[in-house]
């Protein structure tokens, strides 16, 4: 059974957003991605320092393979994440 968010979940969440998606937020503010014609597909995202990011559905992205996509309607990127399998989670802790 899932927990329901609390306020002081969310404030954590804000917290790592600030501490690692803001500096990569500020660069591509300042040196933006040209758009191609492959972004408006579902593509596997895998950066070199993984960003805490909003999920389509509302969450914050976790452990798990994360897909982006540029929306149609405003270019920004819209982000899905498949969960964690067991085995990914067992490379990850050994």
């Amino acid at each position: 059974m899932k927990r329901a968010h609390t306020i002081i979940d969310e404030l954590v969440e804000l917290y790592c957003w600030l501490w690692a998606g803001l500096p990569h937020a500020v660069f591509r503010t300042l040196f933006p991605e040209p758009v191609k014609p492959g972004d408006y597909h579902w593509s596997k995202y895998d950066p070199l320092f993984a960003p805490k990011v909003r999920l389509v559905d509302g969450t914050w992205s976790g452990n798990g393979t994360l897909w982006r996509r540029r929306r149609r309607s405003d270019d920004r990127w819209e982000y899905q994440q498949d969960p964690e399998t067991l085995e990914e989670q067992m490379n990850r802790i050994a």
